[in-house]
């Protein structure tokens, strides 16, 4: 669950089922571009996830500043070089 909340994850509940524990929680699809590699090795390849769509949400401000910073022209760009 630490990975999740790292990962600006919200965990909405936790299920026991047989011997496994079934984790439901939200995050950015952005943070969990990687995620199956993590688990697979938090695991020792035994865990599994899946995901759907929930919603849209507000990007955080910081966040933001970074993406735009990111797609922002360089100098060179804007005059034209």
């Amino acid at each position: 669950m630490g990975n999740l909340n790292g990962r600006r994850g919200r965990v909405q509940g936790m299920d026991a089922k047989g011997g496994s524990t079934v984790i439901k929680a939200q995050a950015p699809l952005s943070e969990m571009l990687t995620y199956a590699s993590d688990l697979t090795s938090m695991t020792q390849g035994r865990g599994t996830y899946s995901m759907e769509f929930s919603h849209y949400d507000i990007v955080p401000q910081p966040i933001a500043d970074k993406i735009i910073q990111a797609h922002k022209p360089s100098a060179a760009e804007e005059e034209g070089e």
